[in-house]
């Protein structure tokens, strides 16, 4: 057995021998395989199996090898058959002995091996170049801490040279404050309890200041899981953390104005939700914060109506200012508000409203007793006219009038005769008459207004009684026009009232109601049940009221008078004094009427 070419031939690599004339002597299976020949080829010279160039080539090493008798070591590349390259280490050396000098050589194929090499060549320069050009600090650390390499951003950053920090171990430049921290994620790292890790920590910088610092950090393991080196990127956070800090303080300045300001500040989603508001609405509603928090804010509105006009304001102005709301609390009582809101609006979507709220009751109940004061103070201002007006000529007139015919008769009286004189004294005396009447309405109208009048009710049983006085005064008026006064009381009829104040009221109507009656006309006085008390009604088919004058009969700022039917004069204190002396007694006073055909006046005793 040849153990020789079975040992050969089972080498891993190609084996071949070649004389000094360049003639191939022995060729393994794996030479003949990987060139595609056959044992043929032995005994031919290299020129006619791999052509002139490779041959030549090949037969100068040999010459060399046998020249200087040592071995030789070289690499070549060779194509193959679809043109692509492969990679061989060879070693040739002289075969001392033989019958001829003769060339051995050994070559391995290392296409694999340099194709690692370059891929290896290619990482690591890829490495290098990211390491060193990297805008985030880079550094390579020994299992036990210490910096073996650091790149540029990482020197900048913590202001030390590469040589510098060599000389340390991170735990050298770590703030105190986080060492510990440090050192057990690193054991973690280290022990591999995890891969990675992410943390934040400060160094200390060169000028002894700290710098804020993220740090991602994973350990680097030999094919033995033997720790290599820690593998570090570290980024400067340090302006990250100072807004952070600005934040968190801003965040401590609003939550404490926001947690005690008395204004209420809200927030709501654009389906209505209430997403915050200030804990200041428990003083205003009794809700606490968390009861009102996600519940839809119609909840809290009184009138929704309210609601509604709030966000038709946003939607076509984007905000409101003062805006008056009413809104409810929790025992559902009214609270004014005043708002000021806008629209909260990203990237062009409107997200929902944000405001503020002051309870504004106080005020608008103040509001509201100004109003009526000042209402109160115009009516007074007009009543004060009017009675400046009603003495400065309607009180006046009838008694100058009077004067003027006194003294006519005093200055003609012998030539006068009786007949004249009893004229001149019957006009005198009706126009006294009037001037009385209009004197007591007014001191009963002042009275009223200085709320000096006393109030007294009584019982009265006997009402068909009091008005038949209150026509009796009238009748002398009601005759001179033919007019037909009726009365109508149901039986049993009782109430409590002040005699005086009714009998002013009935007297006011009825004489009201005569003088717009054309003559022959009906007056008719009712008086019937009406729930617990009394309903008086009287109706006349005189002149009737126009519409829009009879809604001003009753407004105190209203001055609206007229002639009646044979031109006598109102004063219109008449009306006014009726409505005080009505509502005094807790009624109601009111007119149907149609022009031309009539009024009916009700007034209820309760």
């Amino acid at each position: 057995m040849d153990f020789k070419n079975i040992f050969m031939d089972n080498l891993p690599g190609l084996c071949w021998i070649t004389d000094s004339h360049n003639v191939l002597k022995y060729a393994n299976k794996y030479f003949l395989k990987n060139f595609n020949l056959s044992e043929n080829v032995l005994g031919k010279k290299h020129e006619e199996i791999f052509g002139q160039d490779i041959a030549q080539g090949s037969h100068v090493n040999n010459l060399e090898v046998l020249r200087t008798k040592q071995n030789y070591e070289f690499y070549q590349t060779i194509r193959d058959e679809h043109g692509h390259p492969r990679y061989f280490k060879t070693y040739k050396f002289p075969l001392i002995g033989t019958e001829d000098d003769m060339v051995g050589a050994i070559s391995f194929d290392i296409s694999k091996n340099k194709r690692l090499e370059d891929e290896l060549y290619q990482s690591d320069l890829q490495f290098r170049q990211a390491f060193e050009h990297s805008l985030v600090g880079m550094a390579l650390i020994s299992p036990e801490g210490k910096w073996l390499r650091i790149n540029k951003s990482l020197c900048d950053m913590l202001g030390y040279s590469e040589e510098e920090l060599q000389g340390f171990y991170i735990q050298d430049i770590t703030y105190a404050d986080d060492l510990e921290d440090n050192i057990s994620y690193l054991r973690q790292l280290k022990d591999g309890k995890v891969d990675n890790l992410k943390v934040e920590k400060r160094y200390i910088h060169k000028d002894g200041s700290y710098v804020w610092v993220m740090i991602s950090v994973t350990m680097l393991k030999d094919s033995m899981g033997y720790p290599l080196h820690y593998v570090s990127q570290i980024e400067d956070i340090s302006n990250r953390k100072s807004i952070e800090e600005d934040l968190q303080l801003s965040e401590k300045k609003y939550r404490t104005i926001f947690e005690n300001v008395q204004d209420v500040f809200y927030q709501t989603n654009q389906e209505g939700l209430v997403t915050e508001i200030s804990p200041s609405i428990e003083h205003y509603s009794g809700y606490q914060r968390e009861e009102i928090l996600g519940r839809d804010v119609d909840k809290f509105y009184y009138y929704t109506q309210d609601r509604e006009r709030i966000i038709e304001k946003l939607r076509t102005s984007g905000s409101v200012i003062d805006f008056e709301v009413r809104l409810k609390t929790k025992n559902h009582e009214l609270r004014y508000a005043s708002v000021n809101a806008r629209l909260i609006i990203e990237d062009g979507i409107i997200k929902g409203t944000e405001g503020s709220m002051r309870d504004v009751t106080t005020r608008k109940f103040q509001e509201n007793a100004l109003k009526a004061l000042n209402t109160e103070l115009t009516a007074s201002n007009e009543q004060k006219n009017k009675l400046l007006s009603i003495i400065g000529h309607d009180l006046r007139n009838p008694i100058s009038g009077s004067l003027q015919l006194l003294d006519l008769t005093l200055t003609d009286f012998e030539s006068t005769s009786a007949d004249e004189v009893h004229n001149y004294l019957s006009m005198m005396k009706h126009e006294l008459s009037n001037a009385n009447e209009l004197l007591e309405d007014l001191l009963s109208w002042a009275k009223a207004q200085f709320n000096s009048v006393s109030f007294s009710p009584n019982e009265i049983t006997d009402i068909a009684g009091l008005i038949r006085k209150c026509i009796h005064n009238i009748l002398p008026m009601a005759e001179k026009k033919s007019i037909v006064i009726s009365q109508s009381v149901a039986d049993g009829l009782t109430l409590t009232a002040d005699k005086g104040m009714l009998e002013t009221v009935l007297r006011n109507l009825i004489s009201n109601a005569v003088k717009f009656s054309n003559k022959g006309g009906n007056i008719n006085i009712k008086a019937v049940p009406y729930h617990k008390g009394v309903k008086f009604s009287v109706a006349d088919n005189g002149l009737g009221i126009p519409k829009d004058k009879a809604l001003q009969l009753f407004v105190k700022t209203s001055n609206y008078t007229t002639y009646g039917t044979a031109g006598e004069k109102g004063t219109g204190l008449g009306l006014n004094l009726c409505y005080d002396f009505v509502l005094k007694h807790g009624g109601q006073l009111w007119v149907h009427s149609e022009s031309g055909k009539g009024s009916t006046f009700y007034f209820t005793i309760p």
